[in-house]
């Protein structure tokens, strides 16, 4: 079995799951990790135990890099094969249930670069691929992102995160804040990367994240056509271990670096 094949496999059987937690969420039981707002659900944890199994059983010598439990950590090897997983990124939205926008990414890294990435949205029940050298596509259609040129009539996508990194997004951000035609927060990365490379929104903006955060999207922006870096401008990469990453449809990408503050 191709790894995209796999990744494609899981992430039906994941949406299937993550959509019959969802309706009974009032019973999903909720607990908090590093802070009380980073929340950690019987879901997250069914999801990514669903998507640990099928990966061993199909690839059984392969590294896992995924959020929760022991996985969360990256691989001794940083070249070798390796899956990074997150369950359910948009969790607290899960849990709150008025924005229903979260979706379940799986990465298939090698050499340190993604070459094979899904993310599914449960919700929509739209499925997001790519490989690498091979574009991205959203249920079979050829994505693309946006002609958008000007930072001054693009929609940019600032996530906040949680109050630990709010200082450092205020500071990094405030100048794009304040020049973007408009400005968006949907608390759930690969939700803003895949309309990213579906042309639906120009640019993001994150001043932490994790591997499991952006690694499958990254791959879907840049088969799109879009361009994804650090925030000082230096690739974008799964295990370099660095905070801070600016996607975008490429063609304002640079404005949005000359506004970013990195002091």
């Amino acid at each position: 079995m191709k790894e995209i094949d796999l990744i494609y496999s899981l992430l039906k059987e994941a949406s299937a799951l993550v959509c019959e937690q969802y309706a009974r969420r009032d019973q999903v039981g909720v607990t908090t990790k590093s802070n009380p707002n980073d929340l950690l659900t019987e879901a997250d944890l069914a999801v990514q135990d669903l998507i640990v199994e099928g990966v061993a059983n199909c690839f059984p010598g392969d590294a896992i890099a995924a959020e929760e439990r022991d996985f969360s950590h990256l691989p001794d090897d940083r070249e070798a094969r390796c899956w990074v997983i997150d369950p359910i990124d948009g969790t607290q939205n899960f849990v709150r249930g008025l924005f229903p926008m979260f979706g379940v990414s799986i990465a298939f890294v090698r050499g340190g670069e993604a070459v094979a990435a899904g993310v599914a949205l449960p919700i929509s029940g739209d499925c997001f691929l790519a490989e690498y050298g091979s574009g991205a596509y959203r249920d079979g259609a050829r994505l693309r992102v946006s002609n958008v040129g000007s930072i001054s009539v693009a929609r940019v996508e600032v996530d906040f995160s949680g109050p630990p990194e709010r200082p450092g997004t205020l500071r990094c951000a405030s100048r794009i804040i304040c020049a973007a035609g408009q400005i968006r927060c949907a608390c759930a990365t690969v939700v803003a990367l895949c309309q990213i490379a579906a042309g639906e929104m120009d640019a993001f903006v994150h001043v932490a994240l994790n591997p499991w955060d952006y690694a499958a999207a990254q791959l879907i922006v840049e088969e799109a056509g879009g361009r994804a870096t650090r925030l000082d401008g230096t690739p974008l990469r799964v295990f370099d271990e660095r905070k801070g990453a600016l996607l975008s449809n490429g063609l304002i990408h640079d404005e949005l670096l000359s506004l970013a503050d990195r002091t």
